[in-house]
């Protein structure tokens, strides 16, 4: 993949707009508002709109009539009666009805997904113009079933699961659905879910890190790359947190640091460690009841920030780099007091 100069030259440009300006907007967030063309045109499809809307007396007939049509969710044996029997349980089920109800009041149309997806597709577009991505985007009711991902890639179909964005619904507390992950599932968390897949599909080397520094650069240049793909989103909403965990990672970012440094954290590969700051949960028990979850992302983040503020370096240029330390050592990131 190619670097993009075109897009450094305008960054570069649009950088040199505001300062002149006088705006106070950082100088890597000037980089990232770019200026994008529709490229591909996206043709979409509601599932969930014709799967609970079929004959329930004649269900194996239809569903063969439409697998050629919908084939990411009916590519089964619909000969076998199982197969049939599993998708028509699916469909009169009361729950998976309430949910369906509930996706067609809250998404009468899809006029907000398709400016979602197409703002995200735009922006990939810009930084890697030779990757062509499914064209197909479908939505469907999945039953909120926490083993099928909300947003997922079928071969040349983009698949949208609408009953994972019902902004907050009772119904996830109803389910038992943790608080820390009931408050992603507002429609804008979709731009970050899909960036994170546009990741792991065409950019994630999955490459293994030596120390919870380099984990932090890595996990926080994934954040990054979600922004350059919505850069009008809200930090909350990238790291998932709410108002006052944000509050709370930004008032305290100078003592983390100085807790992680003085401990000597960032060289060490303890499994535990990474336990602590990178994965998920309601908080960082370790730190307080208000304190964030990965909140080794939440400071790798920041540095890859600082290092794009002061680097004329491509998105690309920093989702490829190998040395991760040098990002860091060249970043001069220093968090607020």
């Amino acid at each position: 993949m190619k670097n993009n100069t075109f897009a450094l030259g305008v960054a570069v440009l649009v950088v040199g707009l505001l300062t002149a300006c006088g705006s106070d907007i950082p100088e890597y967030k000037a980089k990232l508002m770019v200026e994008t063309q529709p490229v591909q045109h996206l043709q979409y499809d509601r599932y969930e709109e014709v799967l609970f809307n079929l004959d329930t007396a004649d269900f194996a007939q239809q569903l063969k009539s439409l697998q050629q049509q919908y084939r990411p969710f009916l590519d089964g044996d619909l000969d076998q009666p199982e197969a049939v029997r599993y998708l028509k349980d699916f469909a009169i089920d009361p729950f998976s009805i309430h949910l369906y109800q509930k996706v067609e009041q809250r998404f009468p149309n899809l006029d907000e997904v398709s400016d979602i997806v197409e703002g995200v597709y735009n922006h990939f577009h810009y930084y890697f113009p030779d990757i062509e991505l499914p064209s197909r985007v479908f939505t469907c009711v999945s039953g909120i079933n926490p083993d099928i991902p909300p947003v997922l890639v079928d071969d040349d179909a983009l698949v949208i699961s609408l009953d994972w964005y019902l902004d907050g619904d009772v119904v996830y507390e109803q389910i038992g659905m943790p608080q820390y992950r009931a408050r992603r599932t507002y429609v804008a968390g979709l731009a970050k879910d899909l960036g994170l897949l546009l990741h792991e599909i065409y950019v994630d080397r999955d490459t293994k890190r030596g120390c919870l520094l380099e984990e932090m650069i890595d996990a926080g240049r994934k954040v990054f790359f979600v922004e350059a793909l919505c850069p009008h989103l809200a930090d909350s909403v990238l790291l998932g947190y709410s108002s006052s965990q944000m509050d709370w990672a930004d008032d305290n970012e100078g003592n983390l640091w100085a807790d992680m440094v003085g401990n000597q954290y960032l060289y060490s590969s303890n499994p535990e460690l990474y336990r602590t700051f990178l994965s998920d949960g309601p908080f960082t028990n370790e730190y307080s009841h208000e304190a964030p979850p990965r909140l080794g992302e939440y400071v790798g983040l920041h540095i890859v920030r600082s290092y794009m503020n002061t680097h004329a370096v491509s998105l690309q240029e920093l989702l490829f780099a190998d040395d991760l330390q040098e990002i860091f050592l060249d970043s001069h990131y220093k968090p607020k007091k």
